[in-house]
């Protein structure tokens, strides 16, 4: 499947790129009823930096829902996303010439403190970890996070650069609660006390 994405924020140009088509980890087989993309840009097109494909990943949408890079909260859903991995060889990384999907993890708020960029879970620290043995190193200031790792079909992680090249990343789509902004329960209190107010002085009118 071909698509072609696009980001301001990023300042890119248009790039295409082949995915697999979403797929879903349906509440039936014991999932989240999420669904997940396997994103990998084509061969003419430039690496992204980290960042750049965080705002393409949360610039996607399929069925209505809203996509941001994938978080990973379970072995339960790392097991699950090991059966769709597109496998060794499907990208190969600029970054040390390794294979790998850049997942919604990052450290670069507080070192060392890891917690999810988006999504339901946005903000909220790692409860789980699939970290390769030796991993995080923070090697270079690695404040970002991929899985598949060296081609391991355990779907191993490992922190990186935000410039590490990427060619590939992992959307996944679910509807996420759009918060209520703090003065709308105000505005509908004082709109609801205007209507008492009118209906008492109506009231007092017709007496």
């Amino acid at each position: 499947m071909k698509r072609i994405l696009l980001t301001a924020a990023a300042s890119l140009a248009m790039i295409s790129s082949a995915a697999a088509a979403p797929f879903q980890w349906s509440a039936g087989s014991g999932g989240n009823d999420h669904w997940y993309e396997f994103v990998v840009l084509g061969s003419g097109d430039p690496s992204l930096m980290a960042t750049q494909a965080e705002a393409l990943a949360g610039s996607s949408s399929f069925m209505g829902l809203g996509g941001y890079l994938a978080t990973i909260t379970s072995a339960a859903e790392q097991t699950f996303l090991n059966s769709h991995w597109p496998g060794a060889g499907s990208v190969t990384g600029q970054f040390l010439d390794y294979s790998f999907f850049l997942i919604g993890a990052t450290d670069r708020n507080t070192e060392g403190s890891f917690e999810w960029l988006d999504g339901p879970e946005g903000g909220n620290p790692l409860a789980y970890t699939n970290w390769k043995p030796g991993e995080p190193n923070n090697s270079g200031g690695e404040d970002y996070v991929v899985a598949w790792w060296e081609d391991s079909a355990t779907g191993r992680w490992n922190d990186i650069p935000n410039n590490a090249n990427v060619r590939a990343y992992l959307v996944e789509y679910s509807v996420t609660p759009v918060p209520v902004p703090a003065a709308l329960p105000l505005l509908i209190g004082g709109l609801g006390l205007l209507g008492y107010a009118a209906r008492r002085k109506r009231s007092s009118t017709e007496a």
